[in-house]
């Protein structure tokens, strides 16, 4: 065992697969490491590529629901979207001899949207700050057309990087997710959430696509004011008290963020739309 390292064996499976093992750094960890599980880094000896190992912390049946959870959402979003390349794949999963679950997946190079957002607001990149968004929920259209959604949309587990002047985004953390197939059905469904991010119907009622308008919403927000609104009251209540914002995406951010998810756009479609509209508006001559 390693001294850096949770309680793991690197000669005992996944671990033996894996070269230079070590802990993801801190400003890598758009996976928000916690009480639950522990994040480690590891390169992948047949493929010499670098994965993510996400591994509970302990055993126990809700660290075990939280993590299978994702396992089992991921494993239907590689199936229905194989070369999407919006969300990880996964690429092991399995038991410890202790008891403890772990995954392992592709580990992605950007880093997350929360290290580059300050407490103040930076009206200079609110361009950039749209087309990240724009682009996201281009990436969670893909995920609602699976009756999939993420419910825990928050500025640590949307990673972006912009490279040779193309935009990258990815979408990661699938613990909370909601799969419509699974849960409906019967599964046992009880999120882990982040406070000022997931929707306030959550979990009180199964979470749909106007669940993620609301934390993409807040998302949205919080690159545009910085962290500042969070430590205040709802975003709601900030957007509408909020007049350095242009009225006509405050409109749109009110129309994503409201408390009341029949009052929200009902679709993340209609969503980017609006907001492709008012970038053109202010930038023109581009595609969104």
């Amino acid at each position: 065992m390693l001294s850096n390292l949770p309680e793991i064996d690197c000669k005992s499976t996944p671990f033996d697969q894996f070269t230079s093992i070590h802990r993801l750094a801190t400003n890598r960890g758009g996976h928000g490491e916690h009480g639950r599980h522990h994040l480690l880094v590891g390169r992948d000896k047949r493929t010499r590529a670098n994965a993510l190992i996400k591994l509970t912390s302990k055993p126990g049946l809700v660290y075990e629901r939280n993590l299978n959870n994702e396992i089992a959402s991921l494993s239907t979003i590689n199936r229905e979207l194989p070369t999407s390349p919006y969300f990880p794949f996964v690429i092991e999963h399995g038991r410890l001899t202790d008891g403890r679950v772990y995954l392992t997946t592709s580990l992605f190079d950007e880093f997350p949207l929360a290290t580059a957002i300050d407490a103040e607001r930076m009206p200079a990149k609110m361009v950039s700050h749209l087309r990240t968004v724009i682009e996201v929920a281009r990436a969670l259209i893909d995920l609602h057309r699976l009756k999939i959604f993420h419910v825990d949309l928050n500025p640590m587990n949307i990673l972006r990087r912009v490279e040779h002047g193309k935009l990258v985004v990815r979408v990661v953390d699938f613990e909370s997710s909601y799969e419509l197939t699974r849960h409906s059905a019967g599964e046992f469904y009880d999120p882990p959430t982040t406070s000022g991010y997931s929707a306030p119907e959550v979990p009180g009622r199964a979470p749909d696509a106007r669940s993620d308008l609301y934390s993409l919403g807040a998302v949205l927000y919080t690159m545009l004011a910085g962290y500042r609104w969070s430590w205040e009251a709802a975003v709601s209540t900030c957007v509408e008290a909020d007049r350095e914002i242009d009225p006509d995406l405050r409109d749109i951010l009110l129309a994503a963020v409201d408390p009341n998810p029949d009052r929200r756009y009902p679709t993340m479609l209609e969503f980017r739309a609006s907001l492709s509209a008012y970038l053109e508006r202010i930038w023109p001559g581009r595609s969104w």
